[in-house]
């Protein structure tokens, strides 16, 4: 196997297995010690280290390479998941949540850059986001079968933490071959970009600033889009009236729907800025719809697959930093997933899950007539899939 598809095996292996081991807790949450409160923070933790280590992440890509910001990552999440196997006081394990967070939002971020700087990166980047699915759907319905299988509360954990070893070894196997760092593979101008990311911190911060403000329409498709999905599922458990086991197997045949448009996503040969107002269009009728059919949200999994990955292709050719890119992508999708079902929560609760769903609903609304104002700034990338 050559060194760039041994590194490409690494990176998918560990998104699958990396996205398992954070998963495998939920099953085994009420098995905790600790208030309600707490478990609610354990959940939440993960997200919120995964959110403030994305765009430093990004920018360490561009400023020392991948490969360094990805095997940190892996590794810090098996510590983090050995540390979980064996801790049992709730206050340890929410720092090694935010711990394992952390691991993530470096990974995630430091992956979709060196994959959106190679040939084919619409087909590779449905493949780790499918993948990254995957692993959500294994660690949710895996851990708690392997629990329940075992009669051990941290069973699941364990097999995923060992599981995440793997890509470590072949990460150590692509540097014994020699650089893994994607340098060789790039076009002459994206070489230029990464050269340019390490003249300085100064230059690089400017930067991040400008892709903020030159992008903003798109950060806000991101946060809105994505975070209706986790709006859905945190209130799917009360509205869906199904037994906690049923909830769990709907819940992952959402993310299943979401791997299968994954896959299909880059034969879609629509530009992508339509697709994702298209997507926001759906997204505003799916949300709406749900309060009477919560069943809605399989197609709302299929639909925000085709969200990501358009939005992804977008980046690949508006912008020609991609660890900046990528690591604002990913945090504005870990800012979706935690602030848009906390608002709309909160709304449903103070008022109805009517109103909370219409302001999603409006949120989805403004994505549609916002998003075509993105700016490219001139860059000509290679929509390749």
């Amino acid at each position: 196997m050559s060194r760039s598809n041994l590194f490409l095996f690494s990176i998918f292996f560990g998104i699958a297995s990396l996205m398992a081991l954070s998963n495998a807790i939920i099953p085994i949450l009420p098995s905790l010690d600790g208030a309600l409160q707490i478990q609610a923070f354990i959940y939440s933790a993960y997200f919120f280290g995964a959110m403030i280590t994305t765009l430093p992440g990004g920018i360490l890509s561009d400023r020392i390479g991948q490969f360094r910001v990805i095997s940190a990552g892996m590794i810090l999440t098996v510590i983090s998941g050995t540390f979980l196997a064996f801790v049992t006081d709730p206050e340890l394990i929410l720092l090694i949540r935010l711990i394992e967070g952390i691991g993530a939002g470096l990974f995630v971020s430091a992956s979709l850059s060196w994959i959106n700087y190679q040939q084919g990166h619409a087909r590779l980047s449905g493949i780790f986001m499918a993948l990254l699915n995957l692993g959500l759907l294994l660690g949710l319905v895996g851990g708690g079968w392997i629990t329940g299988m075992l009669g051990d509360l941290t069973a699941g954990i364990r097999f995923f933490t060992i599981l995440s070893v793997l890509p470590i070894i072949t990460l150590l196997l692509c540097l014994g071959l020699g650089r893994a760092d994607p340098a060789g593979s790039l076009s002459q101008s994206q070489q230029g970009a990464q050269s340019e990311s390490q003249k300085g911190w100064r230059p690089l911060l400017s930067e991040v600033s400008a892709m903020i403000r030159r992008q903003a329409p798109l950060w806000f498709s991101v946060i809105v889009l994505l975070g209706i999905t986790g709006f859905v599922q945190a209130l799917y458990p009360n509205l869906s009236g199904l037994a906690a086991a049923e909830v769990g197997t709907a819940l992952a045949v959402m993310n299943l729907a979401t791997i299968i448009s994954s896959f299909a996503a880059p034969w879609f040969k629509i530009e992508p800025v339509l697709l994702i107002r298209v997507s926001a269009i759906l997204m505003a009728i799916l949300v709406l719809i749900f309060i009477q059919y919560p069943s809605s949200i399989f197609i709302m999994g299929f639909v925000a697959g085709l969200v990501m990955i358009s939005q992804i292709r977008y980046l690949a050719i508006a912008e020609e930093k991609q660890g900046v890119a990528m690591g604002l992508y990913t945090t504005a999708s870990y800012a979706g997933m935690t602030f848009i079902p906390a608002i709309g929560g909160y709304l449903a609760g103070l008022f109805s899950v009517s109103v909370a769903a219409a302001l999603v609903a409006l949120l989805a609304g403004i994505c549609v007539l916002t998003i075509g104002s993105c700016s490219c700034r001139g860059f000509t990338g290679s929509d390749e899939s």
